[in-house]
C-alpha cells in the first residue's frame, strides 16, 4: 500500500489529498482517504499518478529497465524488426518482467528505398517495402498476424521514395478493415495533405519540417480526429520551436494529444523525459493536461483497458514522484518511486 500521498485518482484525475492506495497482487485494490489508523509513509509530500504511456519508442536502442525506472510502465514501439520485437512484446506481459509492457507496430511500411530503410538507427527489418497497391493487403496482413497493434507508414521525402497516393489509401483502406489505425511519420505540408485524403488516423511526430501548419489543415486534423503523437524532444532551435507552435494551434482547435518521445532517436532520455515535458508546457499544456496525454488520453486512444487510471481493478502500475506536476510539470520527472502491476521497481 501506499499511505499518505497526494493521488491523482480515477480517469478524471482528481487529486485526493492524504490517501490511502492498496494493492490486491496485480491490481489496484482500493482508492480513498488515509484512515487515521494507518500511519503516513515518506510519501506525504508526494503525488501517486498513473505510469506513463510512452506512445513513441524504439524500445531495442535502450534497456527496458531504464525506461520502467523513469516513470515510463507501458510503451508502444514504432518500428523495429518482426521478430526481435514479437518477442519483446510476448516477454513483456509477463509480470515479473523488468521493464515496461510492450505494444508495437513491427515494421514500418514504406515505399522501396523509402525511410527507414537506409536509416543508420535501423537494423535490417524495420522497414517493410510495399510495392503498390496490389500489394498493400499484404503488407497490412503481416501485421496483424505478427500480433501488432497498429499500421506505421512512412511519408519522408528527403529520406527517399515515398508511398504514392493509390498506395497509402491501399494501406490504409486495409488496416481499417481489420481495426487498426494507421500512424504516420511525416514530412512536409504535402504529405500531410496525402495523409489526410487517405484518413491516417495519427502523426507519429508533429509535422518532421520547419512549416507551419495552416489553420485550415489544423482545422481539418481536428475534424477527421487525427491524433499528434508530439516527440517535441527530438526537435531542436528553430525547428522545435515550430513544432511547438504548430502544437499549440492543434491544441487550442481541440486537437487530441498522446504523448510520445521517439526514444531512441536523438534527445529523449528514458523514462519520463524532461525535454518533452518542458516542450509541452511550452505549448500551453498545463500539468494535468500532461498527464492526461500521457495515461487516461493514451489508454483510451490506444485501446487499453486495464492501465492508464488509478482505480480499482486497474493494474498497479503507478509513479510516485516529489512535489506537485499539476502545480509543477517539472515534477513528473523527480520520480521516486514505480510500481508494475503491483511489484515495486528500481527508480
Amino acid at each position: 500500500m501506499i499511505a499518505g500521498a497526494t493521488v491523482l485518482a480515477g480517469k478524471g484525475l482528481e487529486p485526493l489529498h492524504d490517501a490511502l492506495v492498496e494493492f490486491d497482487g496485480t491490481t489496484v485494490s482500493s482508492v480513498g482517504p488515509r484512515p487515521e489508523q494507518v500511519e503516513r509513509t515518506h510519501a506525504a509530500s508526494m503525488t501517486l499518478i498513473p505510469g506513463f504511456i510512452d506512445a513513441h519508442v524504439h524500445i531495442g536502442l535502450y534497456e527496458p529497465a531504464d525506461v520502467l525506472a523513469g516513470g515510463v510502465t507501458t510503451v508502444r514501439d514504432l518500428a523495429w524488426p518482426v521478430d526481435v520485437i514479437g518477442a519483446l512484446v510476448q516477454l513483456s506481459r509477463s509480470n515479473d518482467f523488468d521493464g515496461p509492457t510492450v505494444i508495437a507496430a513491427g515494421p514500418m511500411l514504406t515505399a522501396p528505398g523509402g525511410y527507414p530503410t537506409t536509416a543508420t538507427w535501423a537494423p535490417p527489418g524495420t522497414g517493410l517495402e510495399v510495392g503498390g497497391p496490389d500489394d498493400a493487403a499484404r503488407a497490412v496482413a503481416s501485421v496483424v498476424e505478427g500480433g501488432f497493434s497498429i499500421v506505421k507508414i512512412a511519408l519522408n521525402p528527403p529520406a527517399g521514395p515515398v508511398l504514392d497516393a493509390a498506395t497509402l489509401q491501399a494501406i490504409v483502406d486495409a488496416a481499417h478493415e481489420r481495426g487498426l489505425k494507421v500512424t504516420g511519420h511525416i514530412y512536409g505540408l504535402e504529405q500531410l495533405e496525402k495523409a489526410l485524403d487517405a484518413r491516417v488516423d495519427e502523426l507519429a511526430h508533429m509535422l518532421m519540417s520547419d512549416e507551419t501548419i495552416p489553420d485550415r489543415t489544423v482545422r481539418r486534423m481536428v475534424d477527421q480526429n487525427v491524433a499528434v503523437v508530439p516527440t517535441l524532444s527530438i526537435f531542436s532551435g528553430p525547428s522545435q520551436r515550430t513544432a511547438i507552435a504548430n502544437l499549440h494551434s492543434f491544441r487550442k482547435a481541440g486537437g487530441r494529444v498522446i504523448y510520445g518521445t521517439d526514444l531512441g532517436n536523438e534527445g529523449p532520455k528514458p523514462g519520463i523525459d524532461a525535454r518533452e515535458i518542458k516542450a509541452m508546457s511550452n505549448a500551453g499544456m498545463s500539468g494535468l493536461d500532461i498527464v492526461r496525454a500521457a495515461t487516461v488520453d493514451s489508454a483510451d486512444w490506444l485501446g487499453l483497458t486495464s492501465v492508464g487510471a488509478i482505480a480499482p481493478g486497474m493494474d498497479a502500475d503507478l509513479v510516485l514522484v516529489e512535489g506537485d506536476p499539476l502545480e509543477d510539470p517539472t515534477a513528473l520527472t523527480d520520480v521516486v518511486g514505480v510500481w508494475r502491476r503491483g511489484i515495486a521497481r528500481a527508480s
